[in-house]
């Protein structure tokens, strides 16, 4: 996440584009920012899908009180289990996600929310854990969904709105040295909670958004998927546990609350025009790191991820 750029006293924008009809998934969504997204969307009438890792009970628990608190119907929430630090889990939740029945395969959105700030140590794949939950699983999750993503009509207008892909990076991406590329880099263990290793890896978020939105206009479906990213402003929430209880203490006092820390990634999900490929803060565009214009490297670290990830550089529907 990071501390806000934009000043606090940008107009406040309010969701009011209803959902009715449409479904997302939103990773990470037991609590925190996730929480406040799938809560803004079955507020407004979506069903939303939440994943998670953190077991049944607690996404039981956060459905119940979304319930509660929006009054949407208790069978527009559904749970499906979902662990980033494997890309093997990334591959059986869409294959279960593809045994659905046909009605209920067909996505308007996705949020890719979940992230951790840094750990030690590596992932089952053999990845920095950053790397690894914050974008290669992203990345595969997102490449193995696009064919579930469809546009929808606008209940106001009847005009056909994209599926949304929403990817939340951080400012923290501008704190970095470059993209990183070298595998032995990327396979190492990183320095821990809010490292480098988290600035970089938001830093390849914006990199993926920049190329699948320029790869989707290539096949012509740019009128059928958008993909954005967003920062969502420095948060009190459980993102910060790494730290020591004073400085939790501190940041308590001073962000903001995940709800509207969720704004943003409400806004490009539900919005009925955004910039596709394009990085957001405080509901509009916004500035990112000189580095993306890299093309270079922008290229090799698409490459390199779709080789790991296991899908096609050039093909994206197969």
């Amino acid at each position: 996440m990071g501390f806000s750029p934009i000043s606090s006293s940008t107009a406040e924008w309010v969701p009011r584009q209803r959902q009715d009809g449409r479904r997302y998934i939103v990773t990470g969504s037991n609590r925190g920012i996730g929480y406040e997204t799938a809560t803004g969307l079955a507020a407004l009438g979506a069903q939303v899908v939440m994943v998670g890792h953190e077991g049944s009970e607690a996404f039981n628990e956060a459905m119940d009180r979304i319930a509660m608190e929006t009054g949407s119907p208790r069978d527009q929430l559904s749970y499906m289990p979902l662990d980033l630090r494997s890309l093997d889990s990334v591959r059986a939740f869409v294959r279960e996600w593809s045994e659905r029945p046909a009605s209920e395969q067909s996505l308007s959105g996705l949020i890719n929310n979940a992230g951790i700030a840094g750990a030690p140590g590596l992932s089952p794949d053999g990845f920095e854990l950053c790397f690894q939950i914050n974008y290669l699983s992203m990345v595969l999750l997102t490449r193995l969904l696009l064919p579930y993503l469809q546009g929808s009509k606008d209940s106001d207008t009847g005009a056909v709105v994209p599926a949304r892909i929403v990817c939340v990076s951080s400012m923290a991406h501008l704190f970095t040295l470059g993209i990183p590329t070298e595998e032995s880099y990327l396979r190492s263990s990183g320095g821990g909670f809010f490292s480098l290793r988290y600035g970089e890896s938001k830093l390849c978020v914006i990199s993926f958004v920049r190329k699948l939105a320029a790869k989707l206009k290539e096949e012509g479906r740019a009128e059928d998927i958008e993909i954005v990213a967003v920062h969502p402003g420095s948060t009190a929430s459980s993102f910060w546990q790494g730290l020591p209880d004073w400085t939790q203490g501190i940041i308590a006092r001073v962000a903001q609350d995940p709800s509207r820390g969720a704004r943003t990634s409400l806004y490009c999900a539900t919005e009925t025009k955004v910039v596709s490929g394009a990085y957001y803060a405080e509901c509009a565009p916004a500035s990112a790191s000189f580095w993306l214009g890299n093309d270079d490297k922008a290229n090799l670290l698409w490459r390199k991820s779709c080789a790991w990830a296991g899908v096609s550089p050039t093909k994206l529907f197969k």
